[in-house]
């Protein structure tokens, strides 16, 4: 699907493609144009007439990008993420963006959430982008790196859940499986989050065309808030590890305590098997005679147990 946006002294409008492009051509206004990078023969008819290079054509078409920013003069080639947490899983989707002095061309799979919002407030605040497609560029990023403060608050949450789990009784392998896949999802996350944040600041170094040098404050905003965002990542890293090793701390002592018991056990039965095999053999014994021998038999076997507890007791070994 091909949205297209074009905004000018009059407010911003909604367009077709051909009379974008011809916009762009000619001037008279800022152009955004949106496309879904399933249609590759759509994306081809755009960036072909813009005359990007074709190595940005190639990259823009492809699924895999790490992000970076891409100085090719009159325009911009950049990569950014947008990030969503599923449950104890980041789902990161790519947008590819082309920034022009009169056109930004953007790319992605599917919706996200920062491009839909854009495609909401440009009709209302068509400033946006009749003032420059990078004011539109940087209401994006500006909605991108607020998306992934609550991603950060999410995962303090369920590191806290997991720290008190793991001193529960209860399914410990469970709990084990929940770390994991939380210190997967973060290694995901800090992948992005590290070349997204050295592109914003090399936005706000970098003398580029396209991005007018009153723009460079707002974008370092933004570069500061995916700073905090990725340095929390880095502590949240430390902390799962900690954890981990944690539970199989705590999983190990657990353990222990159960051999310890099942030790205890067995050293005070094995007075008391020593004693029964003795009264148990198959010839008569002098104490066979004694009055009251039973009860002899079975007060030597309690003396014996409560013998080798106290014993144990005594050495702090139960």
């Amino acid at each position: 699907m091909t949205r297209a946006w074009i905004a000018d002294g009059a407010g911003a409008r909604a367009a077709e493609l051909a009379d974008a492009l011809r916009v762009v051509r000619e001037g008279g206004g800022a152009v955004w144009i949106d496309l879904d990078r399933d249609d590759e023969l759509a994306a081809r008819a755009v960036l072909e007439p813009l005359a990007v290079h074709p190595l940005v054509v190639e990259d823009v078409v492809s699924h895999v990008n790490r992000p970076k920013v891409d100085n090719y003069g009159s325009y911009l080639y950049l990569v950014v993420h947008s990030a969503r947490w599923d449950e104890d899983r980041p789902t990161l989707r790519e947008i590819d963006i082309v920034l022009g002095e009169r056109v930004i061309v953007t790319c992605h799979d599917g919706s996200t959430r920062s491009i839909s919002a854009a495609h909401e407030v440009v009709p209302r605040r068509p400033e946006l982008l009749a003032g420059g497609p990078s004011g539109l560029l940087h209401f994006m990023l500006d909605l991108l790196a607020d998306h992934y403060l609550p991603i950060v608050d999410r995962i303090a949450e369920e590191i806290d859940a997991l720290e008190e789990l793991v001193f529960e009784e209860g399914d410990q392998n469970a709990v084990h499986a929940r770390v994991v896949r939380l210190k997967r999802g973060m290694s995901a996350l800090r992948r992005v989050m590290g070349p997204q944040r050295d592109t914003v600041l090399a936005l706000t170094r970098d003398e580029f065309r396209p991005v007018p040098a009153a723009l460079r404050p707002y974008l370092r905003d933004v570069y500061d808030r995916l700073a905090r965002v990725s340095d929390l990542l880095d502590s949240f890293r430390d902390e799962t590890s900690t954890l981990l090793e944690l539970h199989v701390s705590v999983v190990s002592n657990r353990l222990n305590e159960i051999i310890k018991r099942l030790t205890v056990i067995a050293t005070v039965g094995l007075p008391l098997t020593v004693v029964t095999s003795y009264y148990g053999m198959n010839f008569a014994l002098p104490e066979y005679r004694w009055p009251h021998g039973g009860w002899y038999a079975m007060g030597l076997l309690a003396l014996t147990a409560l013998g080798t507890w106290w014993y144990l007791r005594r050495k702090r070994w139960s």
